[in-house]
């Protein structure tokens, strides 16, 4: 058998401070390591809770409707006939359409156009109809305006619909 060579106490001290160089040299290295990964962990953290709570919070986009059709494209087409793509003096006096066969009544509306409510509204059962003072005086000067006329079966159903333009000086 062999025996160890016993190793030199200056060696062993050598070591050791060596050793101490390597722990002292990481923990330099380390020392700012983990602070840094916390507050990375929190700088996302608080990213990613912001985002949901800015999904969840924010209002939804505000969209203005463009509309192209203020009827129902069912049924078969009117021909409206007057006010039809005219500029007024003043409000239309009458409205008028082709009649429709098998209809139970007529709906008339008048729109401001791009606005959803109408500013007159009628139901009636002959394919004409003159409005009344009262009626004129809530289609303003100034403005164009949309009106379309439904057809309505006996069910309810639409059957026909139509629809034109005019302005108001």
């Amino acid at each position: 058998m062999s025996q160890a060579t016993p190793v030199p106490e200056h060696h062993h001290e050598d070591a050791l401070d060596h050793l101490e160089e390597e722990i002292k040299a990481l923990e330099g290295v380390t020392r700012f390591g983990r602070p840094i990964r916390i507050g990375a962990f929190v700088i996302i953290a608080l990213a990613v809770i912001g985002a949901i709570v800015w999904w969840v919070l924010s209002p939804p986009p505000i969209t203005t409707p463009t509309r192209t059709s203020y009827v129902a494209t069912s049924g078969t087409p009117i021909e409206v006939v007057e006010p039809r793509g005219a500029t007024l003096d003043d409000p239309p006096a009458r409205f008028a359409w082709e009649s429709v066969t098998g209809r139970l009544q007529y709906v008339v509306r008048v729109y401001v156009k791009g606005a959803t409510t109408p500013v007159l509204e009628r139901m009636v059962t002959t394919s004409s109809f003159e409005l009344t003072p009262g009626e004129q005086a809530r289609i303003p000067r100034g403005k164009t305006y949309v009106w379309t006329v439904v057809a309505q079966g006996k069910d309810g159903s639409t059957i026909g619909a139509g629809q034109a333009t005019f302005k108001v000086r």
